[in-house]
């Protein structure tokens, strides 16, 4: 009845308004554990909080944890976080009593109807979680595939060339390049390169990360509701539908081919893909008491966790690099130099230590001004003594990224930066580790599972980029990120242009 009265989500805004306004002004809220470093006279609806949190949320850290010497509490839309020192960074690592998972469930809205694809990542079997962590990291037998999937995707989205620069279609021409990528591995041959599927998966990631944005502009009793009526939602629940349809016919394909082979005594085939090894791992959960999700949903789950974040590397890396010539050239050097001595390999993209510090730096330059985001699963107490309610969601300071004391020239990018602590013998600063003040891929238990394979997969990009393309920024256009609250946005609108090398190195990767 009462949604036959609030046709539209314009109502639902209307209402959310009021009923919001209502809690704000006559109820009564637990007061605030840690100062709040945004919180202004007359701002009772939290305008002004919220505005500075997106535009100022770094300088606002900054000064409030010099100002006060002890955590403090940020508002953000509809919500507080507690930010932690970085001093803390270990003691968040180790403290059971704090989970990013089920920080992430809520945060991400799982279980909302076309959110399936977190409900699969979150999943209590942990079937997805496993198989990232067992078989997408370093393997080499994936290594093959995804560079043919690369040098598809590159001639049909950034072209063969008749040697005249010409400007990508940013958006486009960067995911779609990781979606193939990706795609190669996650579900094998059938779909890599169709057109179709990568279009579902390219669009759920955009409408999901979307439409998660978009709820969090309203209060937390009505998004189960709201929901319903996003444009952005609605599309997910349309693509969930869509890609459950067509990896259930693979799957039943894949089971015919089995079974012929079998009748004709024959071997049967071998699919070495996240679908087949998906498959796999959930033969044994037939008795578990949480059902296993669709192939379908497990693959979305693979594409949200991948795609939006490595496309981000990926853009930022080509950015950056684009005013760097010099190190274009070195670059191309050491690429070609690692193919040719191990091939398309793990050992290869292994070797590339100067590209590998190059995209820690790019990384460090546009990472979040928090790291280590958690809940309280129970009341916790700081080694202080001082007490963290159940319930908090808390975080850590990462502004040292960009902290002269840590980093010298910070706001510069330096390409050998990593590469010469590495080589002074500190192993945290390759890409893919974390140490006690870089905690960009998380830190403990819930460090990223699919770092490695991310690493590979930007690297193999960027080696076909370095040895097949010239490239720049256009003459004139200066690249700018976006800073969003505790997060960066690569530059959505780049102008990036692209001319075919003649002759190319780049033929040795197809």
């Amino acid at each position: 009845m009462l949604l036959a009265t609030l046709p539209s989500i314009y109502a639902w805004t209307i209402l959310a308004i009021l009923v919001t306004g209502m809690y704000l002004f006559g109820a009564k809220r637990r007061r605030p554990v840690f100062p709040i470093v945004n919180k202004y006279p007359h701002d009772f609806l939290n305008q002004k909080a919220n505005r500075q949190y997106i535009q100022n949320a770094s300088t606002l850290i900054t000064s409030g944890l010099n100002k006060h010497q002890s955590p403090v509490t940020i508002v953000i839309p509809n919500g507080q976080k507690i930010v932690l020192p970085s001093s803390l960074t270990g003691w968040v690592k180790t403290n059971k009593d704090l989970d990013h998972k089920k920080l992430v469930q809520h945060d991400f809205f799982a279980g909302f109807p076309g959110f399936d694809a977190q409900d699969a990542l979150q999943h209590p079997n942990e079937t997805l979680i496993g198989v990232i962590r067992t078989k997408l990291g370093q393997n080499d037998s994936t290594m093959e595939a995804m560079n043919a999937s690369l040098a598809k995707a590159f001639r049909v989205l950034w072209g063969d060339g008749d040697g005249q620069w010409r400007i990508i279609d940013w958006h486009n021409d960067t995911m779609g390049i990781i979606a193939h990528a990706a795609s190669s591995v996650f579900v094998g041959p059938e779909k890599a390169d169709d057109g179709e599927w990568l279009e579902i998966v390219q669009g759920y990631v955009t409408a999901y990360f979307t439409a998660v944005g978009e709820l969090h502009g309203y209060p937390s009793w009505s998004r189960s509701m709201v929901h319903w009526f996003l444009p952005n939602a609605a599309a997910c629940r349309k693509y969930v539908s869509r890609a459950r349809a067509i990896m259930n016919d693979v799957l039943q394909k894949r089971r015919e081919e089995v079974k012929l082979a079998k009748l004709q005594g024959r071997e049967g085939p071998e699919y070495n893909d996240a679908l087949a090894w998906i498959q796999a791992a959930s033969s044994g959960n037939e008795h578990a008491k949480t059902p296993e999700p669709e192939a379908g949903d497990f693959q979305l789950a693979l594409a949200m966790a991948a795609l939006f974040t490595t496309t981000e590397a990926f853009r930022q890396v080509l950015i950056h690099l684009a005013a760097k010539p010099d190190v274009v050239e070195a670059l191309r050097s050491e690429v070609s130099k690692q193919i040719e001595q191990h091939g398309i390999s793990v050992a290869a993209t292994n070797n590339m230590v100067l590209l590998d510090s190059v995209m820690k730096e790019s990384q460090r330059l546009s990472a979040a001004v928090v790291a280590l985001e958690r809940i309280a699963v129970k009341d916790t107490t700081l080694p202080d003594g001082t007490l963290i309610p159940r319930g908090s969601h808390i975080t850590v300071d990462s502004t040292s990224l960009l902290d002269s004391s840590s980093y010298p020239n910070p706001l510069a990018f330096d390409a050998h930066r990593f590469l010469r602590k590495r080589q002074a013998g500190d192993k945290s600063n390759q890409f893919v580790q974390s140490g006690p003040d870089y905690s960009v891929f998380g830190g403990g238990r819930h460090i990223c599972p699919g770092r490695f394979f991310a690493a590979n997969e930007v690297k193999l990009a960027l080696a076909h980029v370095l040895l097949k393309y010239d490239f720049r920024l256009a003459e004139g256009y200066e690249s700018k990120n976006i800073r969003n609250g505790f997060y960066t946005i690569v530059d959505p609108m780049a102008k990036f242009e692209i001319k075919r090398r003649k002759p190319s190195l780049g033929e040795v990767l197809g």
